[in-house]
C-alpha cells in the first residue's frame, strides 16, 4: 500500500500525526513521487495536479503544492472566482467548482479567491430546470450551454461538492450555502444519483466509471461522496448506485479500476491491472455507513 493511502486512512479516523511524520509519509509515496516529478506551467495540467494533491493530507506542506497554488492564483483568477483563462467571460461552473473544492481541501477555503467563486454560485448557479440566471458571459454557453433551460448535471454535482467543502471549513453559518446544498442534493437524488429522468439510463458514458482521482468526467464515485458527506447515503434514491457498485465487486472483495482520464498533468491513483486500492478504501468508507 502507497504510504500516501496510509496517510489519508490514518487522517480519515482521526489518528494523530505530526507534521514530520506526515512529511515522512509523503516523502516517501511512489504516488507523491509521481504527482511531484514534474511541472508545466498549463492551465489544465496544474488544475489536475492541484485536484489530485487536495485528496492526500499534508500536501499543502510540500514545495510542489504551493508552486501549483501559485500559478492557479497568478493566472486562472478573476473578480468572480476561477477560469481556463483568468478571464471572466471563460467562467465555467464545473472548473471554478474543481478549483474551489481542491483549495477549501488543502486548508485555503480562506483565499479571497475561493469566496469569490463561492459568491458567484450562490449568485449565479443553478440548481434546477426552467429557471434562469443572471450570468450572461459567453463561456458556459460556448462549451455545451451549461446554463440551458435543463442546466449541465456536471456542473451541479461539481458545484455541490465545492459549496460541501467550502461550508465544512469555514465557521460561518450561511443560509445561502445550505439552501444551496439542499437543492444541488434534491436534484442529484430526483435523478438516482446517475440516471436520465426520461428512461431512467445513465446520463452520459463515463457517469458509471470507476476511476479516481475526480476528473473532469463526473462519475459515480464523485456522487457517492456527495451522499456520504451530507448524510444522505442510506436515501432510498441512491440504492440503484449502492447497487450498482456492489455489483462490481470483485471475489476478493476489492474494486478495480475501468477507466483513465487522458489529460496533460492527470495522474491516476490506481493501476488497471491490479486491486485499486484507493478507490476499494473509498467505497468501503462510503458503504459501511450503508444500513445493513
Amino acid at each position: 500500500m502507497d504510504y500516501a493511502l496510509i496517510l489519508r486512512k490514518q487522517y480519515d479516523n482521526n489518528i494523530k500525526i505530526d507534521k514530520q511524520q506526515a512529511l515522512n509519509l509523503l516523502n516517501n509515496s511512489e504516488l507523491i513521487n509521481q504527482l511531484t516529478s514534474d511541472f508545466i506551467p498549463k492551465p489544465l495540467f496544474c488544475i489536475w495536479r492541484l485536484i489530485a494533491l487536495s485528496e492526500i493530507p499534508y500536501t499543502k506542506y510540500l514545495p510542489y503544492t504551493n508552486k501549483v497554488i501559485d500559478y492557479i492564483l497568478k493566472y486562472l483568477t478573476h473578480e468572480y472566482g476561477f477560469s481556463l483563462t483568468g478571464k471572466v467571460d471563460d467562467l465555467l461552473p464545473c472548473y471554478n467548482a474543481m478549483i474551489i473544492e481542491a483549495l477549501c481541501k488543502l486548508g485555503y477555503s480562506h483565499l479571497k479567491e475561493v469566496k469569490n467563486g463561492i459568491n458567484w454560485i450562490k449568485k449565479y448557479q443553478r440548481f434546477e430546470r426552467g429557471s434562469k440566471t443572471l450570468w450572461d458571459k459567453p463561456g458556459v454557453r460556448k462549451y455545451g450551454g451549461c446554463m440551458k433551460e435543463t442546466p449541465c448535471f456536471i456542473g451541479i454535482a461539481k458545484t455541490s461538492k465545492a459549496l460541501i467543502y467550502y461550508q465544512k471549513y469555514n465557521v460561518e453559518n450561511d443560509v445561502k450555502i445550505e439552501t444551496r446544498i439542499n437543492r444541488s442534493i434534491d436534484y442529484i437524488l430526483m435523478h438516482h444519483l446517475f440516471q436520465r429522468l426520461s428512461n431512467q439510463q445513465p446520463i452520459n458514458h463515463h457517469i458509471l466509471d470507476l476511476s479516481f482521482p475526480p476528473s473532469y468526467q463526473l462519475n459515480i464515485i464523485e456522487l457517492l461522496e456527495i451522499m456520504y458527506q451530507t448524510n444522505n447515503i442510506n436515501h432510498p434514491n441512491v440504492t440503484e448506485a449502492i447497487d450498482f457498485i456492489q455489483s462490481k465487486k470483485t471475489k476478493d472483495d476489492y474494486w478495480k479500476r475501468n477507466y483513465n482520464y487522458k489529460a496533460e498533468g492527470y495522474v491516476n491513483f490506481d493501476n488497471p491491472r491490479v486491486k485499486a486500492e484507493w478507490l476499494t478504501y473509498l467505497l468501503n468508507q462510503y458503504l459501511n455507513k450503508c444500513k445493513v
